[in-house]
Protein backbone atom coordinates (compact mmCIF):
# COMPACT_ATOMS: atom_id res chain seq x y z
CA UNK A 1 0.00 0.00 0.00
CA UNK A 2 1.26 3.45 -0.95
CA UNK A 3 0.07 6.01 1.60
CA UNK A 4 0.51 9.77 1.39
CA UNK A 5 1.87 10.98 4.74
CA UNK A 6 2.20 14.77 4.73
CA UNK A 7 5.35 15.45 2.64
CA UNK A 8 6.27 11.93 1.57
CA UNK A 9 4.92 8.52 0.57
CA UNK A 10 4.99 5.65 3.08
CA UNK A 11 4.82 2.05 1.88
CA UNK A 12 3.11 -0.65 3.95
CA UNK A 13 2.56 -4.38 3.48
CA UNK A 14 0.04 -6.79 4.94
CA UNK A 15 -0.69 -10.52 4.58
CA UNK A 16 -4.37 -10.10 5.44
CA UNK A 17 -5.22 -6.39 5.00
CA UNK A 18 -5.62 -6.16 8.79
CA UNK A 19 -2.12 -6.10 10.22
CA UNK A 20 0.25 -3.72 8.45
CA UNK A 21 4.03 -3.41 8.44
CA UNK A 22 5.79 -0.23 7.38
CA UNK A 23 8.31 -1.05 4.67
CA UNK A 24 9.87 2.30 3.73
CA UNK A 25 9.39 5.99 2.99
CA UNK A 26 10.06 7.99 -0.16
CA UNK A 27 10.30 11.63 -1.17
CA UNK A 28 11.03 13.67 1.94
CA UNK A 29 13.66 15.70 0.05
CA UNK A 30 12.83 14.76 -3.55
CA UNK A 31 10.46 16.28 -6.09
CA UNK A 32 8.14 19.23 -5.66
CA UNK A 33 7.19 20.23 -2.12
CA UNK A 34 5.06 23.32 -2.52
CA UNK A 35 2.34 21.70 -0.41
CA UNK A 36 0.98 18.45 0.95
CA UNK A 37 1.44 15.21 -1.02
CA UNK A 38 -1.72 13.34 -2.01
CA UNK A 39 -3.18 10.56 -4.16
CA UNK A 40 -0.20 8.22 -4.71
CA UNK A 41 -0.35 5.57 -7.43
CA UNK A 42 2.42 2.98 -7.97
CA UNK A 43 2.42 0.74 -11.05
CA UNK A 44 4.77 -1.05 -13.51
CA UNK A 45 5.10 0.21 -17.08
CA UNK A 46 7.14 -1.00 -20.04
CA UNK A 47 9.49 1.36 -21.82
CA UNK A 48 8.88 1.98 -25.52
CA UNK A 49 11.06 3.12 -28.40
CA UNK A 50 9.80 5.12 -31.36
CA UNK A 51 10.17 3.32 -34.66
CA UNK A 52 8.64 4.21 -38.02
CA UNK A 53 6.37 6.78 -36.45
CA UNK A 54 5.05 4.39 -33.83
CA UNK A 55 6.26 2.84 -30.59
CA UNK A 56 7.51 -0.65 -29.77
CA UNK A 57 8.32 -2.17 -26.40
CA UNK A 58 11.98 -2.85 -25.79
CA UNK A 59 11.43 -5.21 -22.87
CA UNK A 60 12.50 -3.02 -19.94
CA UNK A 61 9.87 -2.57 -17.25
CA UNK A 62 10.07 0.31 -14.80
CA UNK A 63 7.89 1.37 -11.89
CA UNK A 64 6.12 4.72 -11.94
CA UNK A 65 5.00 6.58 -8.82
CA UNK A 66 2.39 9.33 -9.27
CA UNK A 67 2.18 11.94 -6.51
CA UNK A 68 -0.18 14.91 -6.51
CA UNK A 69 0.77 17.96 -4.48
CA UNK A 70 -1.20 21.04 -3.52
CA UNK A 71 -0.05 23.72 -3.94
CA UNK A 72 3.21 23.61 -5.87
CA UNK A 73 2.05 22.70 -9.38
CA UNK A 74 4.13 23.79 -12.40
CA UNK A 75 1.73 26.67 -13.17
CA UNK A 76 0.58 27.39 -9.63
CA UNK A 77 -1.93 25.64 -7.40
CA UNK A 78 -2.32 21.88 -7.56
CA UNK A 79 -0.48 19.51 -9.92
CA UNK A 80 0.68 15.92 -10.32
CA UNK A 81 4.34 14.92 -10.47
CA UNK A 82 5.76 11.48 -11.16
CA UNK A 83 8.90 9.49 -10.47
CA UNK A 84 10.37 6.60 -12.48
CA UNK A 85 12.43 3.90 -10.83
CA UNK A 86 12.57 0.38 -9.43
CA UNK A 87 10.42 -1.32 -6.82
CA UNK A 88 11.73 -4.38 -4.99
CA UNK A 89 8.61 -5.04 -2.95
CA UNK A 90 9.89 -2.98 -0.05
CA UNK A 91 11.45 0.22 -1.35
CA UNK A 92 11.05 2.56 -4.34
CA UNK A 93 14.37 3.71 -5.86
CA UNK A 94 14.15 6.52 -8.47
CA UNK A 95 16.44 6.63 -11.51
CA UNK A 96 17.19 10.32 -10.87
CA UNK A 97 16.07 13.36 -8.88
CA UNK A 98 14.45 15.31 -11.74
CA UNK A 99 10.98 16.69 -10.98
CA UNK A 100 8.65 15.62 -13.79
CA UNK A 101 4.97 16.55 -14.27
CA UNK A 102 2.35 14.39 -15.93
CA UNK A 103 0.51 17.53 -17.09
CA UNK A 104 1.85 21.10 -17.13
CA UNK A 105 -1.52 22.80 -17.50
CA UNK A 106 -3.37 24.29 -14.53
CA UNK A 107 -6.23 21.79 -14.52
CA UNK A 108 -5.15 18.18 -14.09
CA UNK A 109 -4.92 16.97 -10.51
CA UNK A 110 -5.24 13.84 -8.34
CA UNK A 111 -5.29 11.47 -11.30
CA UNK A 112 -4.81 7.73 -10.84
CA UNK A 113 -4.87 4.68 -13.11
CA UNK A 114 -6.99 1.57 -13.51
CA UNK A 115 -5.85 -1.97 -12.73
CA UNK A 116 -8.24 -3.94 -14.97
CA UNK A 117 -7.03 -2.84 -18.42
CA UNK A 118 -4.61 -5.65 -19.31
CA UNK A 119 -1.22 -4.39 -20.45
CA UNK A 120 -2.58 -0.88 -21.00
CA UNK A 121 -2.29 1.77 -18.29
CA UNK A 122 -5.24 4.19 -18.43
CA UNK A 123 -5.13 7.46 -16.49
CA UNK A 124 -8.00 9.76 -15.52
CA UNK A 125 -7.49 13.10 -13.77
CA UNK A 126 -9.64 15.68 -12.01
CA UNK A 127 -9.91 18.65 -14.36
CA UNK A 128 -9.64 21.56 -11.96
CA UNK A 129 -7.31 23.35 -9.58
CA UNK A 130 -7.73 23.85 -5.84
CA UNK A 131 -6.82 27.52 -6.30
CA UNK A 132 -10.31 28.16 -7.69
CA UNK A 133 -12.25 24.87 -7.79
CA UNK A 134 -14.95 26.24 -5.50
CA UNK A 135 -15.23 29.59 -7.30
CA UNK A 136 -15.69 28.55 -10.94
CA UNK A 137 -18.71 30.30 -12.53
CA UNK A 138 -20.92 27.25 -13.12
CA UNK A 139 -24.54 26.61 -12.19
CA UNK A 140 -25.52 22.93 -12.52
CA UNK A 141 -22.08 21.38 -12.16
CA UNK A 142 -18.81 22.28 -10.49
CA UNK A 143 -15.90 20.40 -12.09
CA UNK A 144 -15.24 17.61 -14.61
CA UNK A 145 -12.70 14.89 -15.39
CA UNK A 146 -10.08 14.70 -18.15
CA UNK A 147 -10.57 12.32 -21.04
CA UNK A 148 -9.07 8.87 -20.42
CA UNK A 149 -5.37 8.80 -21.35
CA UNK A 150 -3.10 5.88 -22.13
CA UNK A 151 0.32 6.14 -20.50
CA UNK A 152 3.68 4.98 -21.80
CA UNK A 153 7.40 5.47 -21.19
CA UNK A 154 9.67 7.00 -23.80
CA UNK A 155 13.13 8.56 -23.95
CA UNK A 156 13.99 12.02 -25.18
CA UNK A 157 17.37 13.71 -24.91
CA UNK A 158 18.73 10.69 -23.07
CA UNK A 159 16.13 10.91 -20.27
CA UNK A 160 13.08 8.76 -19.62
CA UNK A 161 9.62 10.35 -19.51
CA UNK A 162 6.00 9.36 -18.99
CA UNK A 163 3.94 10.08 -22.10
CA UNK A 164 0.16 10.52 -22.32
CA UNK A 165 -2.12 10.10 -25.32
CA UNK A 166 -5.92 10.10 -25.67
CA UNK A 167 -7.15 6.54 -25.17
CA UNK A 168 -8.09 4.90 -28.48
CA UNK A 169 -11.70 4.67 -27.34
CA UNK A 170 -11.91 8.47 -27.48
CA UNK A 171 -11.31 8.29 -31.24
CA UNK A 172 -13.87 5.51 -31.57
CA UNK A 173 -16.47 8.00 -30.37
CA UNK A 174 -15.79 10.35 -33.30
CA UNK A 175 -18.94 9.29 -35.14
CA UNK A 176 -20.91 10.50 -32.14
CA UNK A 177 -18.99 13.77 -31.77
CA UNK A 178 -20.69 16.74 -33.38
CA UNK A 179 -19.02 20.12 -33.79
CA UNK A 180 -22.13 21.92 -32.56
CA UNK A 181 -21.91 19.98 -29.29
CA UNK A 182 -18.70 21.83 -28.46
CA UNK A 183 -16.55 18.69 -28.48
CA UNK A 184 -14.09 18.00 -31.27
CA UNK A 185 -10.56 16.66 -31.83
CA UNK A 186 -7.87 18.39 -33.88
CA UNK A 187 -4.97 16.18 -34.96
CA UNK A 188 -2.54 18.36 -36.84
CA UNK A 189 0.09 17.03 -39.26
CA UNK A 190 3.76 17.37 -38.25
CA UNK A 191 5.11 20.87 -38.71
CA UNK A 192 8.51 22.55 -38.20
CA UNK A 193 9.27 23.56 -34.61
CA UNK A 194 8.64 27.27 -35.14
CA UNK A 195 6.31 29.81 -33.57
CA UNK A 196 2.60 29.19 -34.09
CA UNK A 197 -0.68 30.10 -32.41
CA UNK A 198 -4.11 28.52 -32.81
CA UNK A 199 -7.04 30.76 -31.87
CA UNK A 200 -10.38 29.35 -30.73
CA UNK A 201 -12.91 32.19 -30.72
CA UNK A 202 -16.57 33.22 -30.71
CA UNK A 203 -18.58 36.18 -32.04
CA UNK A 204 -18.22 37.99 -28.72
CA UNK A 205 -14.49 38.47 -29.20
CA UNK A 206 -13.63 35.86 -26.59
CA UNK A 207 -10.80 33.51 -27.48
CA UNK A 208 -8.51 30.82 -26.18
CA UNK A 209 -5.02 30.60 -27.71
CA UNK A 210 -2.86 27.48 -27.90
CA UNK A 211 0.64 27.87 -29.28
CA UNK A 212 4.38 27.36 -29.26
CA UNK A 213 7.09 29.94 -28.50
CA UNK A 214 10.28 28.85 -30.25
CA UNK A 215 12.59 31.30 -28.47
CA UNK A 216 11.48 30.03 -25.06
CA UNK A 217 11.00 26.46 -26.33
CA UNK A 218 7.62 26.39 -24.60
CA UNK A 219 4.06 25.46 -25.41
CA UNK A 220 1.38 27.70 -23.95
CA UNK A 221 -2.33 28.09 -23.33
CA UNK A 222 -3.57 31.68 -23.02
CA UNK A 223 -7.03 32.04 -21.52
CA UNK A 224 -6.76 35.74 -20.60
CA UNK A 225 -9.59 36.59 -23.04
CA UNK A 226 -11.45 33.29 -22.90
CA UNK A 227 -14.64 34.56 -21.24
CA UNK A 228 -15.33 34.73 -17.52
CA UNK A 229 -11.94 35.08 -15.85
CA UNK A 230 -12.45 37.56 -13.01
CA UNK A 231 -13.83 35.11 -10.44
CA UNK A 232 -10.30 34.39 -9.20
CA UNK A 233 -7.01 36.36 -9.42
CA UNK A 234 -4.67 34.75 -11.90
CA UNK A 235 -7.23 32.56 -13.67
CA UNK A 236 -7.02 34.65 -16.82
CA UNK A 237 -3.34 33.99 -17.47
CA UNK A 238 -0.94 32.53 -20.00
CA UNK A 239 0.25 29.09 -18.88
CA UNK A 240 3.44 27.51 -20.22
CA UNK A 241 5.04 24.08 -20.51
CA UNK A 242 8.54 23.09 -21.65
CA UNK A 243 8.96 21.34 -24.96
CA UNK A 244 10.68 18.10 -23.99
CA UNK A 245 11.09 16.64 -27.46
CA UNK A 246 14.25 17.42 -29.42
CA UNK A 247 12.68 16.53 -32.78
CA UNK A 248 12.77 19.17 -35.52
CA UNK A 249 9.06 18.74 -36.13
CA UNK A 250 6.08 19.13 -33.80
CA UNK A 251 3.05 16.86 -33.64
CA UNK A 252 -0.08 18.14 -31.96
CA UNK A 253 -3.41 16.69 -30.87
CA UNK A 254 -5.99 18.98 -29.27
CA UNK A 255 -9.19 17.78 -27.62
CA UNK A 256 -11.53 20.74 -27.36
CA UNK A 257 -14.76 20.72 -25.38
CA UNK A 258 -17.29 23.39 -24.47
CA UNK A 259 -15.25 24.47 -21.44
CA UNK A 260 -11.90 22.66 -21.63
CA UNK A 261 -8.87 22.11 -23.82
CA UNK A 262 -6.45 19.17 -23.59
CA UNK A 263 -3.17 19.50 -25.49
CA UNK A 264 -0.97 16.49 -26.38
CA UNK A 265 2.27 17.61 -28.03
CA UNK A 266 5.10 15.53 -29.51
CA UNK A 267 3.28 12.21 -29.12
CA UNK A 268 2.40 12.98 -25.51
CA UNK A 269 5.78 14.12 -24.18
CA UNK A 270 4.28 17.49 -23.21
CA UNK A 271 0.67 17.63 -22.04
CA UNK A 272 -1.43 20.59 -20.90
CA UNK A 273 -5.01 20.79 -19.65
CA UNK A 274 -7.01 23.94 -18.98
CA UNK A 275 -10.64 24.83 -18.34
CA UNK A 276 -12.27 28.05 -19.49
CA UNK A 277 -15.69 29.67 -19.29
CA UNK A 278 -16.64 31.31 -22.57
CA UNK A 279 -20.10 32.87 -22.74
CA UNK A 280 -20.62 31.38 -26.20
CA UNK A 281 -18.99 28.27 -27.69
CA UNK A 282 -15.51 28.83 -29.14
CA UNK A 283 -16.36 27.33 -32.52
CA UNK A 284 -14.20 29.52 -34.77
CA UNK A 285 -10.66 28.23 -35.27
CA UNK A 286 -7.84 30.13 -36.97
CA UNK A 287 -4.06 30.12 -37.32
CA UNK A 288 -2.96 33.70 -38.10
CA UNK A 289 -0.34 34.02 -40.83
CA UNK A 290 3.14 35.08 -39.70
Amino acid sequence: MALATKDRISFYSSPDLKDWTKESEFGERLGGHGGVWECPNLFPLQEHDRQNGGAVANGRTWWVLLVSNNPGGPNGGSGTQYFIGDWDGHRFSPIDTITRWIDYGPDDYAGVTYNNTGTRRIFLGWMSNWDYANQVPTATWRNAMTIPRELGLRRSGGKLYLVSQPAKEVYQLKSEIRRDSGLYILKLPPKPARDFAIHFANNMGQELVVGYDQSANQYYIDRSRSGKVDFHPGFGARYTAPRISTDKTITLTIVMDASSVELFADNGLTVMTAVFFAEQPLKMTSVPAK
